[in-house]
């Protein structure tokens, strides 16, 4: 793993980790609560500074980070327990709105990430029934390359922009997309000599030969290929492509978790499926070489993961403590310290095994 990939996943989890905590931070200080302390990271503590009533730190263990808002725990403090500042002594829809807060943060920078990257001169297909009809300069770019398939072993990444294709003494006919499949397809017996230029602008040649086992009963090379070209968008249009790619993307997240909590009754290692922080730090690596634009992208995706994650209704997370304002609205009866203590910390001890766990995964893989 490149120290280059190392600095962008920590900048990367800043952000996300900033975003989500400036939240709560935010919104408790609108509704009146008293904000001690907002920390990147977890002690050790390298160093802090105090500015008003609120302590800014700066810890050891760059994986997280919280806000402290007095009495959000039911802390066991005399003056905390009648005190108007105090969480816990706050209407219970303030306590919703800084518990929500830090998920909606989340939410909000991944739109504002794809509005952002929507606006202006975005790459579309030709076939894009909205914004097709506009695509100026079109070509032949790879939108997918499968997992260990020829063209991806020998350098195919999706986003590269094929330029030429030779098989042989015959030459591709580049003008769409259907013209390189059914030129593959008339070759798959014998070798390609691909010229392409990478996400990064770099130009690249190789030669590969279609193999059998990707796609049923024929030989392939291992992608799939579309006429792209670019499309001039107002604001306005922006925000409409970024308001439907933060949806997509959700509705995404919230499958794949459905997914894989219904995996595990079928006796399936659902930890095999999970990263860490090393795991998605490889992925960050990946992602810079198809530009800042993909770079972006993965951020806004992380996003919301974190966004989805922490609204699970678990212990130690922001879903969790929803519920318990929730049933101590509904029984108008505060829930007793001993109790909301030990059951946050038990999830936190087992998120931190989970963390554990994956960390390690993500070594042996």
């Amino acid at each position: 793993m490149s120290a280059t990939a190392i600095f962008l996943f920590f900048i990367i989890l800043l952000a996300l980790v900033i975003v989500h905590e400036f939240g709560h931070f935010i919104v408790a200080k609108w509704v009146g609560m008293r904000v001690d302390e907002f920390a990147f990271g977890f002690p050790p503590r390298l160093f802090s500074k105090k500015k008003g009533e609120t302590v800014y730190v700066v810890n050891a263990l760059p994986l997280g980070g919280y806000v402290s808002i007095w009495g959000e725990n039911g802390e066991p403090d005399d003056e905390a327990k009648t005190h108007p500042r105090a969480f816990g002594n706050r209407p219970k829809w303030a306590q919703l709105l800084v518990l929500m807060a830090g998920v909606a943060m989340n939410m909000v920078l991944a739109w504002f990430i794809f509005v952002a990257i929507s606006f202006g001169s975005i790459q579309m297909s030709t076939n894009d029934p909205v914004y097709g009809s506009r695509v100026k300069n079109a070509a032949i770019m790879v939108v997918d390359a499968a997992p260990n398939s020829p063209a991806h072993l020998a350098g195919i990444i999706p986003g590269s922009v094929i330029t030429n294709i030779k098989s042989g003494t015959a030459t591709a006919n580049l003008t769409s997309a259907t013209s390189v499949i059914a030129f593959i397809a008339s070759h798959q017996n014998d070798s390609f000599a691909i010229s392409y230029v990478k996400p990064n602008g770099t130009k690249a040649e190789t030669v590969v030969a279609a193999v059998y086992g990707i796609t049923p009963d024929k030989k392939a090379l291992g992608i799939t290929v579309d006429t792209v070209g670019v499309v001039r968008t107002s604001m306005v249009e922006a925000v409409k492509i970024g308001t439907a790619r933060t949806q997509d993307i959700t509705m995404m997240t919230l499958q794949g978790l459905w997914a894989l909590v219904s995996s595990i009754g079928g006796g399936t290692n659902v930890l095999e499926s999970l990263s860490g922080p090393i795991g998605i730090a490889r992925i960050v690596g990946e992602t810079s070489e198809y530009g800042f634009a993909a770079v972006l992208t993965l951020v806004a995706i992380l996003s919301i993961n974190l966004a989805v994650f922490n609204a699970l209704p678990l212990p130690a997370l922001d879903g969790g403590r929803m519920v318990v304002v929730a049933l101590e609205a509904l029984s108008r009866k505060k829930i007793p310290f001993k109790y909301y203590s030990w059951v946050n910390v038990a999830g936190f001890v087992a998120l931190m095994l989970l963390l554990v766990v994956v960390t390690v995964n993500d070594v042996r893989r």
